[in-house]
């Protein structure tokens, strides 16, 4: 994330009321400059004045843009009234309409949440539907005041205060800085038709109460507080936004993979500013579920809080610390078939995402061969370099590669742990769980490291252990390499 130039962008705060049309018209097209030149863009119209005002602001303001309309029917009350006025201000504009109907079902944050999902999902949708590269939504500046007092409410932190972003994730609200009541004067004198939706007066909602009686009690403590909240929005977004590019840089160079896991040394996280440290972790969690939606606060402080040999399990994904690391991935992993190890070749264990090769005498070229035995030599396998960060947490790095002396090749597997697995090491037969414990290996990826067996002998975990006399039998008469590569 690159930030703007310093007087580039307007300064922080809405409009003052009472903007004179060709104010609010240039206001709309400020914000739209960041579309090219005849781009497809989805107008979300609900048919209530808002968005009504900014499908018309848009289509004057940039007559280049190719518009397409999207309405969504949620299906919470009778809105035919909203279609039949969607449908003419499309036939007017000369805009293709899309609608979509989708069920709400309520969750655990409420009808007014659910109902916001399923909308944006829905607009979102009809947008790669059509080829749109941007949504664009009616938000006004009172719509960001109520939006950060809900957050407020809720209990949140600087990313939580800084609102909505005119800008963001392909959602654009070209009409952020201007007053609601601009917008709807504009609607007035223009003759537009518009629908009020009943649920906006609904004091049961959240947004309403903002609304109707949180708004008008902070009026009496300062002038203006839709222009107060609004700022602090825009200041709030600012120095997050500089947080979370700090806290990039960061994670780009302590996090690291091991197939769908995402690990941290908590030597490097402790060693962070607590600003940076979250954000990393948050930013690591909204990775590991692959959504857009980061985790709440309070999630982000359960992951960092954890000591060693805990877990949480968070929306979509899980964490453990132990070993030194934390380990955040997928709850439930897909079992992996055992894969015949392919000699002299490469076998892909994908759960680890991780190839085993394997080199044999064999592999060796004929001549190379007939030399060696007319010398009475025997097979020296080849030097191999391991990439980094093969190995697993907690293994080293010279076990990614090993020597084997006479095994029983067509049986070999690649495969994952099972339970009661034990392996033969220089002190003695140990469970192959106890090895890996005491290794440091992060609890989320156990699974995940591949085993080299036969049968029921596990001959070689790569850079965690391998099978003592399968070892020495290398030593002695080197017969099959193994080793990692990416």
């Amino acid at each position: 994330m690159t930030p703007p130039p310093v007087g580039t962008t307007p300064p922080p705060g809405p409009l003052p009321e009472g903007q004179s049309r060709d104010r609010i018209l240039a206001e709309v097209g400020r914000a739209l400059d960041v579309v090219p030149e005849g781009t497809t863009v989805l107008v979300a119209l609900s048919g209530g004045p808002d968005s009504t005002a900014l499908a018309y602001l848009t289509a004057e303001a940039r007559p280049d843009l190719q518009l397409v309309l999207g309405h969504v029917r949620h299906g919470l009350r009778d809105d035919r009234e909203d279609v039949r006025v969607v449908t003419d201000h499309a036939r007017f504009l000369g805009a293709r309409l899309e609608v979509a109907e989708v069920v709400v079902r309520p969750t655990g944050e409420g009808v007014e949440a659910a109902a916001r999902a399923h909308r944006y999902a829905a607009l979102r949708r009809q947008a790669r539907e059509a080829g749109a590269a941007f949504v664009l939504l009616g938000h006004t500046a009172e719509d960001q005041a109520e939006t950060v007092l809900m957050r407020l409410a809720r209990g949140t932190g600087v990313p939580g205060l800084g609102g909505m972003a005119v800008n963001r994730g392909g959602l654009l609200r070209p009409m952020l800085r201007l007053r609601r009541s601009d917008v709807r004067r504009f609607v007035v004198h223009e003759g537009l038709a518009a629908v009020e939706d009943p649920m906006n007066r609904d004091r049961t909602f959240t947004r309403t109460i903002a609304r109707s009686e949180v708004l008008p009690v902070l009026a009496r403590l300062g002038p203006d507080p839709v222009a107060a909240l609004a700022r602090l929005a825009d200041v709030a977004r600012d120095d997050a936004d500089k947080l979370d590019l700090d806290a990039s840089q960061v994670l780009v160079g302590i996090v690291r993979r091991y197939g769908p896991v995402w690990l941290l040394r908590r030597d490097d996280l402790d060693g962070l500013h607590p600003a940076i440290a979250n954000r990393v972790v948050r930013d690591v969690v909204s990775h590991a579920r692959g959504t857009d939606d980061p985790p709440s606060a309070s999630q982000v402080a359960r992951v960092l809080s954890l000591e060693a040999g805990a877990a949480a399990d968070l929306p979509g994904v899980s964490a453990t610390a132990g070993g030194g690391w934390l380990a955040i991935g997928p709850q439930d992993l897909v079992e992996a078939p055992d894969v015949p190890l392919a000699v002299p070749g490469r076998t892909r264990w994908g759960p680890g995402r991780v190839d085993v090769v394997a080199i044999d005498e064999s592999s060796a070229r004929p001549a190379d061969r007939q030399l060696a035995l007319d010398l009475g030599e025997r097979w020296s396998p080849p030097d191999v370099e391991v990439p980094p960060g093969l190995v697993p947490p907690g293994g080293r790095d010279e076990l990614g590669r090993v020597v084997l002396g006479e095994v029983h090749v067509p049986e070999l597997v690649v495969r994952a742990r099972r339970p009661g697995d034990r392996i033969r090491t220089g002190g003695g037969t140990r469970k192959l769980q106890d090895v890996l414990v005491d290794a440091g290996v992060p609890r989320l990826i156990r699974d995940l490291v591949p085993l080299v067996a036969h049968g029921d002998r596990v001959l070689w975990v790569p850079g965690i252990a391998v099978d003592a006399a399968a070892l020495a039998a290398g030593r002695r008469s080197p017969r099959l390499l193994l080793h990692l590569a990416g």
